[in-house]
C-alpha cells in the first residue's frame, strides 16, 4: 500500500478513537445587560469584588460523570467519599465558587473555589 493512502487511512481510524465530545462552551456573558437579557443575575460571586452572571442552567438534574458535560458543574451525590467512584448530577446554575463535591472523570473530588 503506498504510503500516502496509509497515512490516509491511519489518520481515518485515529479520528474514529477520539474521545466522546464534550458539551461545547457557552459563550461568556460580558455585561450586564447581556446577562439580564439572558435571563441570569448580575452579582457578585466567590471574594472578589468583580460581578458576574449567574445562570440558571437547563440541564439541571442530569446524569453526569465531568462537568465537562454540564453547563454547569457535575456535583456527586450527598455523602461521597473523595476518590469515590461515582455519578453525579449536572448543578442548577453555573455558579463555580465555593466548596462543592464535584465529579470529574467520574470520581467525587472537593474542590474549594474562592
Amino acid at each position: 500500500m503506498p504510503k500516502p493512502i496509509a497515512s490516509i487511512l491511519l489518520l481515518v481510524l485515529l479520528a474514529a478513537c477520539g474521545a466522546p465530545a464534550e458539551r461545547p462552551a457557552a459563550a461568556p456573558v460580558t455585561g450586564e445587560a447581556e446577562c439580564l437579557q439572558r435571563g441570569g443575575q448580575w452579582t457578585q460571586l466567590g471574594r472578589a469584588s468583580v460581578k458576574q452572571c449567574l445562570l440558571q442552567t437547563t440541564d439541571a438534574g442530569a446524569a453526569c460523570t465531568d462537568s465537562d458535560q454540564c453547563e454547569g458543574l457535575c456535583l456527586a451525590p450527598e455523602g461521597s467519599g473523595d476518590g469515590t467512584a461515582v455519578g453525579g448530577t449536572c448543578s442548577a446554575d453555573t455558579n463555580r465558587f465555593g466548596c462543592r463535591q464535584r465529579v470529574t472523570a467520574g470520581v467525587a473530588v472537593t474542590l474549594c473555589v474562592d
